[in-house]
């Protein structure tokens, strides 16, 4: 039980879709209470009842978005994007469902329906859970199936792609069998000493990290770059040299990095992390997103729902 209740688990934003959400689920309580007239609301003597039905159902679509924002304001951003939970998303839901029935009592006291005591809270309560826990399970389980088994197929193709890429740069590099070459003119003998003495010049591109006193640098072959993590006013760059993971801060922004940033290949692909997509080993995927690991080190970069359609593109297309 515990496991399934720790498995990851895409917090949802106050975004338009959200909002629409809530609206309809307060459409569904003010319909339920008016067809079906429970919990003794049949037997209210009161003038309009259809009318001030329907005040329930907009206290139901109102408290989860102010449950919503309040939680924004009081968690970390992070925290939500990397840590969130089917157990942190039940609780989070068991709140809303407290505050819709302390509204409705609050909503019901002052039409005089409803009695403001501890009683009419837990009797609140208890109404507002048994019309609401069902469909809303089903829901959080539904959009955790959805999402978990889209992303471990995006997760298994983008493998695929990575490992065929791998394989096929190995048996280059194996491939050590000279070819049988015609034998070559004067000119081609004169071209290849040539090219044998002098060598061939090709541009090694480094990437500098400069820091905001414009003074402090980090400067590495793009090879070596494996992600760069935001750490407050500072940015942790890994990166690997002579085979082992260092690391080394930088006082600057991720977004000013980023904007120091050239290559197609190193991209942004969450709030606080920067990678490197050419030294991408692995994608995992869960019902929260993905997350890439390396070809050196034990490390995971999150990859945020903003950023995972567009670098699951890259890794695709990556050469």
């Amino acid at each position: 039980m515990l496991q399934f209740l720790n498995k990851p688990f895409p917090r949802s934003e106050i975004d338009k879709r959200s909002f629409i959400s809530n609206f309809f689920v307060g459409c569904f309580v003010a319909l339920f209470l008016i067809v079906f007239e429970p919990f003794g609301i049949a037997q209210w003597q009161t003038d309009n009842r259809e009318l001030k039905l329907i005040g329930f159902g907009i206290v139901s679509f109102i408290m989860p978005l102010l449950v919503s924002v309040i939680i924004t304001h009081i968690i970390p951003k992070k925290s939500i994007e990397d840590n969130w939970t089917i157990g942190k998303e039940i609780i989070t839901i068991l709140i809303i469902l407290a505050c819709i029935a302390l509204g409705n009592m609050l909503y019901g006291r002052f039409f005089y329906i409803m009695l403001f005591t501890w009683n009419g809270f837990l009797f609140a309560f208890m109404s507002v859970v048994l019309i609401g826990i069902f469909p809303v399970t089903l829901h959080v389980l539904r959009k955790h199936n959805k999402l978990l088994k889209i992303n471990l197929a995006q997760a298994v193709s983008v493998n695929e792609h990575l490992h065929t890429n791998e394989s096929k740069n190995q048996v280059k590099h194996s491939s050590n069998v000279p070819e049988e070459d015609p034998v070559p003119n004067m000119a081609d003998r004169v071209a290849d000493e040539v090219k044998t003495i002098v060598g061939e010049i090709k541009p090694v591109t480094n990437i500098t990290f400069i820091a905001e006193n414009e003074k402090d640098k980090v400067e590495l072959l793009p090879e070596q770059l494996l992600y760069i993590e935001s750490a407050d006013n500072y940015s942790s760059i890994v990166f690997v040299e002579n085979d082992k993971i260092k690391k080394q801060l930088i006082r600057s922004s991720l977004k000013r990095i980023e904007s120091q940033l050239k290559m197609d290949f190193i991209v942004r692909c969450h709030r606080t992390f920067i990678v490197n997509l050419k030294n991408v080993k692995d994608v995992e995927g869960n019902a929260a997103g993905y997350k890439l690991s390396f070809n050196k080190g034990n490390y995971f970069v999150p990859v945020s729902r903003n950023y995972g359609n567009s670098i699951l593109e890259k890794l695709k297309n990556l050469k």
